[in-house]
């Protein structure tokens, strides 16, 4: 059998005397809706774009914008939404079809992704049977509490082409992470002490360049709580830099700061429902 193409996609050519993985899977639709690495940096986009319908709950949207990250994180060049798929190079007759909440594709390799709520439907034991079978996919589950997971730990052991990923917070430990994010957040939600990391995108600062500008008493008692955090330390030549967990987390918050300004921004400025 020859190559398919999708789109921008090229699938390698069926190969035969795989014995194992005898097909392959390959889009059953001409125009894949693409996710781009763009719309997964605001869930409010995200969501306006790609929600199903009315009846698609939150949580499974969200579970579907937290699969988009983690298969562009796994190095998929493309990802795509409610993908349906068919198998190609079996037995004459009707090829199978299923459909992926998402789709990420590299160099023809295809990662399904499946956003579950629930212990694994035979539904979806189907469809990871498919995948089981195809010598070019594999699948990612995404379930939202570790209550789910023995059911589908040996949904595993029925199929070696799975992996699985939590979705965030929604667990027994999420007092834990919760308290942790918070103490984050908490140092951080001060206006002296962003006032005292911002410059250190650029370069050092030592303390004769602190209080220039800062009351010396605010200075050290704020200097004293970011080295502790681990946010910042100090160099040899007593400059005071970010740490690599600095560098990230500030890039994040005022990431987060913009979006969250942009989403005000956005239901300020326009008329609310009923309103002329």
């Amino acid at each position: 059998m020859g190559s398919v193409t999708q789109g921008n996609i090229y699938m390698p050519p069926v190969t035969s005397g795989n014995a194992r993985y005898p097909m392959r899977l390959a889009f059953d639709t001409p125009q894949p809706l693409e996710i781009k690495p763009r719309d997964i940096i605001d869930y409010g986009a995200f969501r306006r774009r790609f929600r199903k319908d009315e009846t698609e709950s939150e949580l499974h949207l969200a579970e579907r914008f937290h699969a988009a990250k983690i298969l562009f994180e796994r190095g998929n060049e493309h990802v795509y939404a409610e993908v349906p798929l068919r198998t190609e190079g079996t037995l004459p007759g009707s090829p199978a079809r299923i459909t992926a909440d998402l789709c990420g594709v590299s160099r023809g390799e295809l990662t399904l992704a499946f956003c579950e709520r629930w212990p694994p439907t035979e539904e979806l034991l189907e469809k990871l049977s498919v995948v089981e079978k195809a010598a070019n996919a594999r699948a990612v589950i995404l379930y939202p509490s570790s209550a789910s997971l023995p059911r589908f730990l040996r949904t595993r052991s029925e199929h070696k082409k799975l992996d699985f990923a939590r979705f965030p917070w929604l667990d027994e430990p999420i007092g834990d992470a919760f308290r942790e994010v918070m103490e984050m957040v908490e140092l951080l939600a001060n206006q002296t002490r962003v006032r005292m990391l911002t410059p250190l995108l650029e370069r050092g600062f030592r303390k004769r360049d602190y209080r220039r500008v800062i009351n010396p008493k605010l200075l050290y008692e704020n200097l004293a709580n970011l080295l502790e955090s681990g946010i910042i330390d100090e160099a040899e030549d007593e400059s005071y830099r970010l740490t690599g967990l600095g560098l990230d987390l500030l890039g994040e918050y005022l990431a987060f700061l913009e979006r969250v300004r942009r989403v005000i921004e956005r239901e300020t400025t326009q008329p609310r429902g009923g309103e002329s």
